[in-house]
């Protein structure tokens, strides 16, 4: 390798490493150039390799906390439904419990309300028997 002022001094005089001249135009950087541009493109490459990466990483995770935000949400949403249908059953079974007692309450007074209304017709059989009924003549009130 060269040191700087070697170079320095050919470019001051003109002249190239093997001690012909420099020509005007001529890229006396290009292979340094070259190289450091290949060298940057790879680290480019790699930054943007990582980046893709590193996305797909986040939309794989973000994939995963819909997936269980989801299934929880499904979750609940069958406990839920699950409570509303055992709420909904028991109370049609309270419902139906009650509608047999008030029928058998209707039916125990509409039983009373007839045997009542036997007994108290019959009591006014009774009672018509008894006013109907011709009383013997008593013949000491003819004397």
């Amino acid at each position: 390798q060269m040191c700087i002022r070697d170079r320095y001094q050919r470019r001051v005089h003109g002249e190239g490493i093997s001690g012909c001249k420099d020509f005007d135009g001529e890229d006396l950087e290009y292979d340094a150039r070259n190289k450091y541009l290949k060298q940057q493109q790879k680290e480019w490459l790699k930054q943007q390799m990582l980046e893709k990466e590193s996305k797909k990483h986040a939309e794989k995770e973000e994939e995963n906390a819909y997936a269980t935000q989801t299934l929880e949400l499904n979750r609940m949403r069958g406990m839920l439904q699950d409570d509303f249908s055992t709420k909904k059953t028991e109370i049609k079974n309270s419902v139906k419990d009650e509608n047999l007692v008030l029928a058998q309450e209707k039916r125990e007074r509409e039983r009373l309300e007839r045997l009542n209304k036997i007994r108290e017709e019959q009591e006014e059989v009774r009672q018509l028997m008894e006013r109907g009924r011709k009383k013997p003549f008593s013949q000491t009130s003819q004397h």
